[in-house]
């Protein structure tokens, strides 16, 4: 997931094929969500797949929705943040949380963990100064750990993780 911005280093033209590259995230969603209606109308539960995802919409299918919505929409710095950052940060928050519990340590390592990708990130594509990337990544990492801290109900986390920090940036952005 952490790698899904390498989609852009492919060329904009498919060479061989000569078809745009985000063709290729319409047959990645559409693979997604097409193995996701086959396994819900078969029943199909496997290993990894949490009792409420059963019979509802898998998580998987929230992350690939929110990559490809990210990859497709956002400019390519804040869609590798959001990208990056819930790969990383919702693992990490996760077990902060299962380890020590709902504390101040819950909420504050993965935001400084959030912050410090985004930084990096944003200063690694170098389009944008110091403070609008400080503003981006406070930002972002507030509204990551908040879309994975407050559940919203039939919808899942690794989604909102993208989509709401994603947006947020890149509004501010365009400020």
């Amino acid at each position: 997931m952490a790698l899904a911005p390498l989609y852009y280093l492919v060329p904009e033209e498919l060479p061989y094929v000569g078809i745009p590259r985000w063709s290729g995230l319409v047959i990645f969603i559409t693979a997604i969500l097409s193995f996701e209606v086959v396994r819900l109308r078969m029943g199909i539960t496997f290993l990894g797949l949490r009792p409420h995802e059963a019979e509802g919409i898998a998580s998987y299918v929230w992350t690939a929705a929110g990559m490809t919505l990210a990859l497709w929409v956002f400019p390519h710095d804040i869609a590798s943040v959001s990208v990056v950052g819930m790969a990383l940060v919702d693992p990490l928050a996760g077990e902060i949380r299962r380890v020590r519990g709902e504390g101040p340590l819950s909420l504050g390592a993965p935001a400084a963990a959030y912050a410090a990708i985004a930084a990096c990130v944003l200063w690694a594509f170098a389009e944008r100064g110091w403070l609008i990337i400080a503003v981006l990544s406070i930002v972002g990492a507030a509204s990551a750990v908040a879309a994975e801290r407050y559940k919203v109900r039939r919808v899942d986390d690794d989604f909102l993780m993208m989509i709401v920090p994603g947006l947020l940036m890149w509004a501010l952005s365009e400020i």
